[in-house]
């Protein structure tokens, strides 16, 4: 092959940096690529010696699936858990609720009655088997959550005079630009080298399906394109005026943009439909293991130390001021590396290294409470996430309760990086004051129709000290084995020790995978 030529690998590489994902996909689909995600396997835990022990600290998903699932097993099993309550991170603030962050602000929760904000993980994408199992196994209410809504908004301070644009407009109209580009590059022989005729056939039909293409290949203002875009007069009824196709976007303007950067978010595979939150909150699927192991939980308990020996573990820890002292067999942590890393335990050096070397992400949501649900009544969202390159980053739309005539909770903003330390800078009260200012760039109601709001900034949390682990690809390579090897009779599980960070299912797979390992250890070291 010459070296101006290109593999179909390479091919699709190009498709999905030039045109997107959903177009890398449409011809993965044509071309035969594509593929599925497995199902987790049957653990492995029986003949468990009689009396064996383990002390298991967090009560998070990741510390109550593994107690669930060790206690099935037979061993005794206890848990010490930092808060008054179980889920961690897994996590649901209503009317009523109050939380202290670190520096002592409190925050007393308004909402209405049936309202709520979920602070950490808010949704479940359908192929994360481990939490769908569970959801499953415990008849855990669920209902669709919307991440993808072709009426909500895109917006970008930089672009359009800083209006915000239908991110079906933009996606329609970055589309078929996209296609009319990588059709005449198939016109214009510049594949022929590369695909065969059939291919490249297959591959051109795909585009101007994908992108709304007129017969001549070209993305024209049309009805076909307003079918994807919306009509500037939709069609009606009777003598109603006739459909009117809608104006494209001048190409140039829309690249310039860079609004097109938002529309593959919900193509992403965490993102993708379904995706589902249980009914009333998230925090319904810790409530859900909290039922199941909640007689082996003490809650208050502050670890101060986890010592071990070549028989056993010993944990150090504070209950409300009183010093306590819990032993076992074998121990699974699962506190934050964060906390962790503030804590004396006796590990390996390279334990020890690895569980100092994982920074944490700072994150920070607000939720606001309006008076009424405008974004449904004057914009018609209905669910789902409008994005914008303000530091609140994005709005997400409530998927329950839709036509509701009371007051509406939405998320108004999931800030990363620097622009999290600065509003946890401020008191919460301007925290949310600020992501009001910010939103009403996008819904100019926002401040007419505001009521209240609540704002946890992640790494002022004090269980936590942050928002999730953050790898990177070195990290990994020089600490993640060392972190998650039993290490003498200890083992480490949470979203930090898996593949999927910040994500229950990488805090639940990890959970499962380390104690089968610790299992198969305990059957094999002397008593």
């Amino acid at each position: 092959m010459s070296s101006h030529s290109m593999s179909r690998r390479a091919l699709l590489g190009w498709i999905g940096k030039t045109a997107g994902a959903g177009a890398m996909y449409q011809a993965m689909s044509s071309l035969g690529f594509a593929a599925e995600s497995t199902k987790p396997g049957t653990l492995k835990l029986s003949g468990t010696k009689k009396g064996a022990s383990v002390l298991v600290l967090g009560a998070g998903v990741a510390g109550m699936t593994a107690a669930y699932e060790l206690r099935k097993a037979g061993y005794k099993v206890k848990i010490l858990e930092f808060n008054g309550r179980a889920g961690g991170r897994c996590w649901t603030l209503r009317g009523g609720d109050t939380y202290t962050e670190l520096g002592g602000a409190t925050q007393q929760c308004q909402f209405a009655e049936g309202n709520y904000i979920n602070p950490g993980p808010w949704r479940v994408p359908y192929h994360h088997h481990h939490v769908m199992s569970y959801i499953n196994e415990f008849n855990v209410p669920i209902e669709p959550f919307i991440q993808v809504n072709y009426n909500a908004y895109v917006h970008s301070t930089k672009a359009f005079n800083g209006k915000p644009q239908r991110y079906r407009e933009v996606q329609a109209d970055y589309q078929g630009y996209a296609a009319e580009l990588l059709s005449k590059v198939i016109n214009q022989n510049a594949l022929d080298a590369e695909l065969s005729g059939e291919d490249r056939e297959k591959l051109f039909e795909s585009l101007r399906h994908w992108g709304a293409l007129d017969k001549s290949s070209a993305y024209k203002k049309s009805y076909e394109t307003s079918l994807r875009r919306g009509f500037k007069v939709p069609p009606g009824g009777g003598l109603s005026p006739k459909p009117e196709p809608s104006e494209l976007f001048d190409q140039s303007a829309l690249l310039q943009s860079e609004l097109w950067k938002y529309i593959v978010n919900g193509q992403d595979i965490e993102f993708q439909s379904s995706i589902f939150q249980p009914v009333g909150g998230m925090d319904s699927i810790a409530k859900a293991f909290e039922k199941r192991v909640g007689d082996l939980i003490e809650y208050n308990a502050r670890v101060t130390s986890v010592d071990q020996s070549d028989s056993g573990v010993t944990v150090k820890y504070d209950l409300q001021g009183s010093a306590k002292e819990a032993q076992a067999d074998w121990c699974v942590c699962t506190i934050p590396l964060s906390i962790l890393s503030q804590i004396p335990v006796t590990a390996s050096n390279a334990m020890k290294t690895a569980i100092r070397s994982v920074p944490y992400a700072a994150s920070v949501k607000v939720g606001l409470e309006f008076k009424r649900r405008f974004w449904e009544q004057d914009d018609a969202i209905y669910g789902g996430v409008s994005y914008t390159n303000l530091p609140i980053t994005n709005i997400s739309y409530p998927s329950t309760k839709f036509c509701d005539k009371g007051k509406g909770v939405l998320l108004g903003g999931y800030v990363w990086g620097p622009n999290a330390f600065e509003f946890t800078s401020l008191p919460p009260e301007e925290r949310v004051k600020k992501a009001v200012q910010y939103g009403k760039q996008i819904h100019p109601q926002y401040e007419q129709e505001f009521d209240n709001g609540i704002a946890v900034g992640w790494h002022r949390v004090p269980w936590t000290q942050g928002c999730y682990g953050v790898w990177t690809e070195e990290k990994r390579e020089e600490h993640y084995e060392n972190l998650c090897q039993v290490d003498g009779r200890l083992v480490l599980a949470g979203e930090h020790t898996s593949n999927l960070p910040a994500w229950q299912e990488g805090a639940i797979a990890s959970a499962r995978d380390a104690i089968e390992r610790l299992h198969a250890k305990a059957l094999t070291t002397a008593a």
